[in-house]
């Protein structure tokens, strides 16, 4: 059983479903810096949110360095509803492969919002009370498994790149 988010003392303790309905616990990121986004591939910012996040994950995420975690949680609170198979073709096409884990639909509001959506909220509430109302909203997460940043996609790429480096030190 998970953590009550009220209780919670990092995303470590919270458990999310794969795209294939398997459960995942976010423990396998231990040690790692994590960028945890809701996305729609069918948003108008899909193409700038890829910008800022490839460049990242090819530098801090590759063959030799695992520093960096991308995690990605389709939401369609705020827009078009797709298919998995629409949103993994669209990351395969404008990335020439996965920038990141694709996990299952989430709603990020709301009663059904996940525990790790609410532990989040509750740890950077934002300006709008906790609620998140838009897609493409970032959290940064250090490699203890606490947020430090909620972010929206309008952050500048080189803002996010110290943030993210800041935090490999």
């Amino acid at each position: 059983m998970q953590t009550a988010p009220e209780k919670a003392k990092s995303i470590f303790e919270f458990t999310v479903t794969d795209l294939n309905g398997n459960v995942v616990s976010l423990d396998r990121y231990q040690g790692t810096v994590s960028l945890i986004v809701n996305f729609s591939t069918k948003d108008a910012a899909f193409e700038k949110v890829l910008g800022l996040l490839t460049p990242l994950v090819r530098k801090y995420h590759n063959e030799t360095r695992k520093d960096l975690n991308v995690l990605l949680f389709p939401c369609f609170q705020f827009g078009s509803k797709e298919t998995t198979d629409e949103i993994v073709k669209q990351f395969e096409c404008s990335t020439a492969g996965m920038i990141g884990e694709i996990f299952a639909e989430i709603e990020v509001n709301g009663s059904k919002a996940p525990g790790l959506y609410k532990y989040l909220k509750a740890k950077k509430p934002g300006n709008c009370g906790g609620f998140i109302n838009s897609n493409f909203t970032i959290f940064l997460v250090d490699r203890q498994g606490i947020p430090v940043e909620r972010l929206n996609a309008g952050i500048h790429p080189y803002t996010l790149e110290d943030m993210v480096e800041n935090l490999l030190r």
